[in-house]
């Protein structure tokens, strides 16, 4: 079913109401407690990440993750021109200085080969749960190099490498969405994952005020408030469980898309055996003209995210972002709610076609 002027619902039912209703009727503690470990223990046996933290959304763990780089004052980092601007916001909160790096032509991934050797940290989007082939040697020979790397992960919960790896878990730290729009969702929402215990004792310090006992209040880092809440945790829960049909779902919306689109427009490339796109992204000409048409049809769709270079917050640090220039112009996400069918997606690639005509 389309929904009007809405491309991505949020999932849920009666699952989700009976577990949020059990958990009020229950008198539990409502702010973070058990069932926020439940779900946090839930995502380590998905992703195999040892350590997971909840948080208040993916923009409040990519500050945490800064916090925990220690970026400097006037310290240059590298981010990726075709991402969301919180990836950097956290950084640049704490003084950073963003380097915008323009992406590779296939997976729009950060190009690595462009990234300055002056960068200490280093923010590497999975933008719709995309990486190139040779993201995990690329990852680890920055980590060899003592550069600290942070995977935005927001939209890449459920894709994987080609050798099976979650992306989130290949850096030092990864963090997830569960934002209304996002596969799986909390309502807001975001999760740290780490393999590394200390640096897990540091995001569980940072999001608790700085607190790093549990009992007392001694506060031995720099730290604030973003934890999450069992109230939540209690919807994430079944949400968890669900995941794995979603995925299968997304990934059959994005084969229809291809086979009624087929020759009419012009797809990112994407590895389903790997990737589960959370939005069917497309490339085409006269993007904006033909969101209007969509709308107008009550279809909600959104254009891509343009280059960072060239939002008016992020201007005075532009760069040469050629290839992420050229995807902000063209590319479109279509509708991709848990709801679609077949016939749906196919009244959708109607009116792109005729668009194309």
């Amino acid at each position: 079913m389309i929904t009007k002027n809405s491309h991505m619902n949020p999932v849920y039912g009666k699952e989700e109401v009976e577990s949020v209703n059990e958990y009020i009727n229950s008198g539990g503690w409502i702010m973070e407690h058990t069932k926020t470990r439940e779900l946090e223990s839930m995502i380590c046996n998905f992703t195999g990440a040892k350590y997971a933290h909840m948080v208040t959304s993916a923009t409040t763990g990519l500050l945490c993750a800064s916090m925990v780089a220690k970026i400097q004052p006037g310290e240059k980092f590298a981010v990726s021109a075709y991402t969301q601007a919180a990836t950097c916001n956290g950084a640049i909160l704490m003084g950073g200085i963003p380097v915008i790096v323009d992406v590779d032509p296939v997976s729009f991934c950060i190009d690595f080969d462009r990234i300055p050797n002056d960068c200490r940290v280093i923010f590497v989007s999975a933008i719709n749960g995309r990486y190139p082939e040779n993201v995990e040697a690329r990852i680890k020979a920055l980590r060899e190099q003592g550069k600290i790397v942070i995977e935005d992960s927001a939209q890449a919960l459920g894709s994987k490498t080609i050798n099976d790896v979650h992306c989130g878990t290949i850096g030092d730290m990864g963090v997830f969405s569960f934002g209304a729009p996002k596969i799986i969702t909390t309502g807001q929402g975001g999760c740290i994952v780490t393999n590394d215990e200390d640096i897990s004792k540091e995001i569980h310090a940072i999001k608790n005020f700085g607190r790093t006992v549990s009992v007392g209040e001694v506060y031995n880092v720099m730290g604030s408030n973003f934890k999450f809440t069992d109230l939540q945790a209690s919807f994430g829960i079944p949400q968890m469980k669900k995941l794995p049909f979603i995925i299968l779902h997304k990934k059959q919306l994005f084969r229809w898309y291809k086979k009624y689109l087929k020759n009419v427009a012009e797809f990112v490339q994407t590895n389903l055996d790997y990737v589960t796109p959370t939005y069917p992204e497309i490339l085409i000409s006269k993007r904006d003209e033909l969101a209007i048409e969509l709308r107008q049809e009550g279809i909600g769709c959104r254009a891509v995210y343009d280059s960072l270079c060239n939002q008016p917050f992020h201007k005075k640090w532009k760069t040469q972002t050629p290839v992420a220039d050229e995807l902000g112009r063209r590319g479109l996400h279509l509708p991709a709610q848990f709801d679609l069918r077949e016939n749906d997606v196919k009244k959708i690639c109607d009116i792109v076609k005729n668009h194309a005509a």
